[in-house]
Order: structure tokens, then sequence, then C-alpha cells
């Protein structure tokens, strides 16, 4: 005979599945703040760098370098956040790890998870760095690297030439 209050029972389906779908509206959500840093980010630098040129202002040319690389950490903490939210998704799916339910915490994640997964930095890394950084795996990402590295090169080269 088997002692009941230490027996857990099996996590019902149906709270699994809505616990799924708490979790799929913060990737989704996530995903939509990611689009609203492009998209917000886009008019600022235009008028920025556009003014810079006009006027041969390299100043304004470096603010809007500063608003390229302020979106860019934004952008990266939000592609980190989904990251979290989406391996969070697989290990409750799955069903092999012993998830609270309704656990919407990241940090409930299992240690067998890779940090690449997670957007983290490698193991061994300082706890506040993985805090404050995004993991490079995010900052070379086609949706951050590629998307702000052109856009802040090209700030750069406009400071040079307006200089």
């Amino acid at each position: 005979m088997t002692d009941e209050s230490t027996t857990s029972p099996p996590p019902d389906p149906e709270d699994r599945r809505k616990h799924l779908d708490f979790i799929q509206a913060i990737v989704t959500r996530m995903s939509a703040a990611s689009s609203n840093a492009k998209a917000w980010l886009l008019p600022v630098v235009t008028a920025a760098y556009g003014y810079a040129l006009t006027q041969k202002a390299d100043s304004v040319a470096l603010l809007g370098l500063g608003a390229t690389l302020l979106f860019a950490y934004l952008d990266a903490n939000y592609l980190r956040q989904e990251k979290r939210f989406r391996s969070l998704y697989k290990a409750v799916a799955s069903g092999r790890y012993n998830i609270a339910t309704f656990s919407l915490q990241p940090d409930d994640l299992p240690s067998e998870v890779p940090t690449k997964e997670k957007g983290d930095w490698p193991a061994g890394t300082p706890r506040w760095i993985n805090r404050l950084l995004p993991g490079p795996n995010v900052w070379l990402s086609w949706s951050v690297g590629v998307f702000y590295v052109p856009v802040a090169l090209l700030g750069v080269v406009i400071a040079c030439i307006v200089r």
C-alpha cells in the first residue's frame, strides 16, 4: 500500500493544455514586442540619419546610433525571454519534467535544458552578466544581429561622412 499523501497524481491533460496556452500567449506577446521595437526604430533612425546627412550634424547621427543600440538591447531581451518561454513550453509539453502546473517561471526549467536554447550565456559566466545581457546566440540571431548591425554601421558611416 502506498502513502497517497506523498504520491502526486498525474497532471490533468486539460490543465497541461491550458498551461501550454498561457505559455504560448507569452511567446506571442514577446514576438509582437520584438516586432514593435523594429517598427519604432525605423522612423527614428530614418529621421536622425536623414537630418544628420542634410544638416551635416554628426551628433545627430550618433544619436541615431544610440537609438539603434538601445532598440537592439530591448529586442535582444525580448528574444531571450521568448526563447526561455519556448523552452518552458517544450518542457511542459513533453511531460518529462516536474514543472508546477501553471508555472510561468522560466527559472523552473530543468538544468538539462541547454543554455543556448534559453538564450543564456555558457555555464561559468558570472550570474550578473547573464541577468544583464542576453547570450551570444541571441545577439547573433537573424532577428537581432542581422537587423541591427547594418543599421548601426550605417550610423557610424554617416557620422564619419558628415564630420
